[in-house]
């Protein structure tokens, strides 16, 4: 233990530690959009030494958070370089609970932010499952810092442990990481890929973006490229790069294969799920025969048609559609179907009409089903010309 601690303290005098970065492709443009860092040891005899080599090791011996605080300054320090190379770009970076519950380490990521003017946005924390749903107060403290500070929360290894949905349901985390047992798992094992699926489907229903890791093959990326997931990482696309190959990297302006129908399928997933909250609620009124106005409306019913899950979709990634009759015609119903949306809420709201109420369900379901002729059409066409 003593031979490590000095190896530990000869590394850091040295500078010996230093960050590669694996590049995350979008599955919806094929293009990278942002990265990992991950922390090598570069010795002095130039072999370079993986985190899962020596970080067990260095947090036995009480040295991760030391690493930490030497690599963190280094790290702003990247994204700077890279951002000037390459412009808007996002960086994940790993904290583990023995940071987390020392002040000063989130101290000089508020500090990085309000004092030197790093993008909030631009850097995503990443913390275990594990660590999320710890309950020391520290912990608690330090996230709860970091969200104000704008900081960005990833769940990594999403799956492994038990408290995966109560973390979810508890932390406002912007992004999920399916751990990669399961997609190492999923072309030969069905459970494996339901899992990864459903995983997917629900982190959209909460509006968390997802993030795959441990592509080692083409045919894994393939066959992910329609689940809906939002950027995926592994061997197959890039191993983990020095910052100046990163830089070229990018510079290469590479592509992937990408599909706007896993985008797609998630909006029209969203949307529905949406739509079946709002029957349910009608439902409800028409059950207690209108004795009522509901207490409140719930937060997803109440948006407009550009800012549901549809309308992202729709005004955002999907307007590269643009010009297909398909895609050119969802855009009347779907806003007419938001109108009747707000129709029903403010006759809900304004008392007991059970006889208008009906009537308009039945028209909801009539425009949702016309609406979801031309989204099934418009999917099989992109399905068909991906084939051709």
């Amino acid at each position: 233990m003593r031979a490590q601690t000095r190896e530990f303290e000869q590394a850091l005098a040295s500078d010996e530690f230093i960050f590669h970065y694996q590049p995350k492709v979008s599955f919806l443009t094929g293009r990278v959009d942002g990265a990992e860092a991950l922390i090598r040891w570069r010795r002095a005899d130039g072999s370079i030494v993986s985190a899962a080599d020596f970080m067990p090791a260095a947090t036995a011996g009480g040295f991760a958070t030391a690493i930490t605080r030497h690599m963190f300054p280094k790290l702003v320090e990247d994204l700077r370089r890279i951002r000037a190379a390459h412009g808007n770009t996002r960086l994940a970076f790993n904290i583990s609970a023995e940071d987390l519950e020392e002040t000063d380490v989130v101290g000089m990521v508020r500090n990085a932010i309000s004092d030197d003017g790093l993008d909030a946005g631009s850097l995503e924390i990443e913390v275990t499952e594990g660590t999320a749903v710890s309950a020391d107060p520290a912990i608690v403290r330090s996230l709860t810092g970091l969200l104000a500070a704008g900081v960005r929360l990833a769940m990594d290894d999403y799956g492994i442990g038990f408290s995966s949905l109560e973390t979810l349901n508890r932390l406002p985390f912007s992004a999920l990481k399916m751990d990669q047992s399961f997609v190492l798992r999923m072309l030969r094992s069905p459970k494996s890929a339901t899992l990864v699926k459903t995983s997917v489907a629900m982190a959209q229903l909460l509006g968390i973006r997802t993030v795959i890791e441990g592509i080692e093959t083409e045919e894994v990326y393939q066959a992910l490229l329609h689940y809906g997931c939002d950027e995926g990482q592994g061997y197959w696309i890039s191993r983990p790069l020095p910052l100046e190959a990163y830089v070229g990297f990018l510079n290469e302006e590479r592509r992937w294969p990408s599909s706007p129908i896993g985008m797609l399928r998630m909006a029209q997933l969203t949307h529905n799920w949406q739509l079946k909250l709002l029957v349910d609620l009608l439902y409800g009124f028409l059950k207690r025969s209108g004795a009522g106005a509901p207490n409140g409306v719930p937060e997803a019913l109440h948006i407009g048609f550009r800012d549901c899950a549809l309308g992202h979709w729709y005004y955002g990634g999907g307007c590269a559609l643009a010009g297909d009759p398909d895609f050119d015609s969802l855009e009347q119903p779907h806003r007419a179907l938001h109108e009747l949306c707000g129709e029903i809420l403010s006759t809900m709201q304004a008392g007991r009409d059970c006889v208008r109420i009906r009537a308009l369900l039945l028209e909801l379901s009539e425009r949702s089903c016309e609406m979801g002729v031309s989204l099934q059409r418009l999917e099989t066409k992109l399905l068909l010309a991906e084939l051709n």
